[in-house]
């Protein structure tokens, strides 16, 4: 029996190590049930042998932290978020050269059966969820030119020029301040045709909200979408440019089988 709401999701991903010599970024998939999905990124630091740990360390606590209970709900993100840092942190001190190391992360939590969808984050890797060309929901950078912007002492069209603007305040393995994690205030409700992209600021920093809005709007599919934004990334990067990761979802019509269970991973596209 088909659910009122319900809805297939069509994902793809990428990671790529842009002008670096080496991957910080990362990227899962994991679902329960037949039911609830969860799509996380993460992007380390914490130089060579440090950010990639941690980014890796932050997303596999995630996901057993997802399958122990994984209920629709801003419990579960909330869980999955404080057992990335726990996970980080205890592998901070297991290694000198691991001591420093830190990572972002971003997640999207979604109930297809109901069509609704919920966003968590830390950092400043982000999560957009698009409907057409417009931005429906966003995550929240916890970044210090995101501070500035919110006190209107620096204008938010000019964020992505500010010289401090990879400066974070909080992330997994560095909150001194003890911030929560930035979680939905309620489901974010969607229609087929909608779609979702969880980023690092490799992706974000070099295209404005409206180009991403308008590339999703354009793309006829999830995979045209992701060459799309890949190619617009290379297009624009600078010498040396950060490594840029992303997950991107895009909602069609339903037509599957009440009952049916299809537990996934997700293998990043290199490039």
């Amino acid at each position: 029996m088909k659910l009122r709401g319900a809805l297939r999701l069509d994902v793809a991903s990428f990671s790529c190590d842009g002008g670096r010599d080496y991957n910080e970024d990362a990227v899962a998939e994991c679902e329960a049930f037949g039911a609830i999905r969860l799509l996380m990124l993460a992007d380390g630091a914490g130089g060579q042998g440090g950010g990639d740990v941690a980014a890796k360390t932050a997303l596999d606590a995630a996901r057993a932290e997802f399958f122990r209970m994984p209920a629709f709900s801003n419990d579960t993100l909330r869980r999955c978020i404080q057992r990335a840092d726990q996970a980080v942190r205890a592998k901070q001190t297991s290694e000198a050269r691991l001591s420093r190391m830190a990572s972002t992360f971003v997640a999207l939590l979604a109930d297809y059966r109901r069509g609704e969808v919920l966003l968590g984050n830390l950092g400043d890797s982000r999560c957009y969820v698009f409907r057409g060309d417009r931005v429906m929901a966003q995550s929240y950078d916890h970044s210090l030119v995101q501070r500035f912007v919110d006190a209107g002492l620096y204008p938010v069209e000019k964020l992505r020029q500010h010289p401090k603007r990879n400066v974070l305040y909080a992330s997994l393995g560095a909150n001194d301040e003890a911030v929560p994690p930035c979680l939905s205030e309620s489901p974010v409700q969607l229609q087929p045709g909608d779609g979702a992209l969880l980023c690092s600021d490799g992706v974000w920093e070099l295209l404005e909200d409206a180009l991403l809005g308008q590339m999703h709007s354009n793309s006829a599919t999830v995979q045209v979408w992701r060459d799309q934004l890949i190619a617009a990334v290379h297009s624009r990067m600078p010498v040396g440019h950060d490594n840029f990761s992303a997950i991107l979802m895009r909602c069609l019509r339903w037509e599957g089988i009440e009952g049916d269970d299809d537990l996934r991973t997700v293998q990043p596209m290199a490039c």
